[in-house]
């Protein structure tokens, strides 16, 4: 499911937006000996990978951008000097590799009106995806913002893999505000 996510664009001004395509694992256990960490989670992840926790009590176990030392399907391990007794919660987030994935956003006065006020992609130039950190760039020029009436309006972006595989990554309303120096 899609993140809801509203936004403001400022007519007649560039307008960027980025988002990050994670992956989240439900962690379900953690244990700890000092020397290395394990959540026991489903995940897909993958030595290597970078990934960021949060949500744990207690907060020690709670890591930005760390480095997953080994993988399997029900759990990883990160190396780190945190002990302690688990209690509840925690969710990791890992970026997706975005490699050879395309990129399309989307602006409608309505989600049924058969034409868009604006679109950016991957091939008009519109999105630039960083494959490895899962992020997508989305920037509207000056010029393509300065033709968009104000009032509210409805966007999605969605992503395509490779085999052709459509994922949204976030929906929601966008509000154009009105130019006023021109």
């Amino acid at each position: 499911m899609a993140v809801v996510y509203n936004v403001e664009i400022d007519q007649g001004a560039d307008w960027y937006i980025n988002f990050v395509y994670n992956q989240p694992a439900e962690i379900t256990n953690i244990s700890a000996n000092g020397t290395t960490v394990t959540y026991t989670a489903v995940n897909g992840f993958t030595a290597a990978q970078k990934v960021s926790i949060s949500g744990v009590l207690p907060s020690q176990y709670n890591l930005q951008d760390v480095t997953v030392a080994s993988a399997t399907a029900s759990n990883f391990t990160i190396t780190n000097g945190a002990t302690g007794t688990y209690i509840s919660g925690g969710i990791a987030y890992a970026p997706v590799n975005l490699t050879s994935y395309t990129a399309e956003l989307q602006i409608r006065s309505l989600p049924s009106s058969p034409d868009a006020v604006l679109t950016l992609s991957t091939s008009n130039g519109g999105i630039a995806i960083t494959a490895l950190t899962g992020t997508i760039e989305c920037h509207a020029t000056a010029a393509q913002t300065r033709i968009i009436d104000e009032g509210t309006y409805y966007y999605d972006i969605e992503i395509t893999s490779l085999s052709g595989i459509v994922t949204r990554v976030a929906q929601g309303q966008v509000i154009v505000s009105a130019e006023v120096t021109r």
